[in-house]
């Protein structure tokens, strides 16, 4: 579609629309997209924390904004790393031991009568088959052999920010509708000083 338009000829006019193409004017929209963009990531640390159980200053950690820079075309990104979060991160991990009549009767041996390590993904405490906790992560093994042990994660943050299925991404989108296009106004309104 093409539009076409004819003004007078008035200067006050002219210079209006000349600073509306100025690169004032690209800094004005980069800082609103960028403004945007911040909130967008503050909103999406809050939705993936509440979904996932992870706590929030973890996906803070992992999360980040890439700045629009001022140009013809900008692009600012919510970006979080690409990292399974361990169980142990989520909350309080459980796995005892229990008193083996064969040991000194204290401290327990290392047989347990628990299917594997309680811990809490998903906001739901459930126990986890055959793992069991070392320095703090709940693990399994992976061959008969004692080591390697392998630890147990729940989310992938990335997913849980870029996902269509996930939550946080139709959130997003219609946070979008609402809020880009006023950030960017206002701050092209406070550029041309209105």
């Amino acid at each position: 579609m093409k539009i076409t338009a004819t003004f007078h000829q008035d200067s006050e006019l002219i210079r209006f629309l000349q600073k509306l193409e100025g690169p004032e004017m690209q800094q004005a929209a980069a800082r609103g997209l960028n403004e945007h963009a911040g909130e967008q990531a503050r909103q999406s640390v809050v939705r993936i924390a509440a979904t996932t159980g992870v706590p929030a200053g973890r996906v803070r950690s992992k999360t980040r904004v890439v700045k629009a820079a001022p140009g013809p075309s900008m692009t600012a990104e919510v970006v979080t790393a690409d990292v399974a979060i361990p169980l142990a991160e989520y909350g309080n991990p459980v796995w005892v031991r229990d008193l083996n009549p064969m040991s000194d009767g204290k401290f327990g041996g290392s047989v347990s009568s628990m299917r594997g390590a309680e811990a809490t993904g998903w906001n739901v405490r459930r126990q986890f088959p055959h793992s069991f906790i070392a320095n703090g992560q709940v693990v399994v093994r992976t061959t008969k052999d004692r080591f390697p042990l392998k630890v147990l994660s729940m989310a992938v943050l990335a997913n849980e920010l870029a996902k269509p299925t996930r939550p946080n991404v139709p959130a997003s989108e219609r946070f979008a509708a609402l809020d880009l296009e006023k950030r960017v106004v206002r701050q092209v309104i406070r550029t041309l000083g209105l």
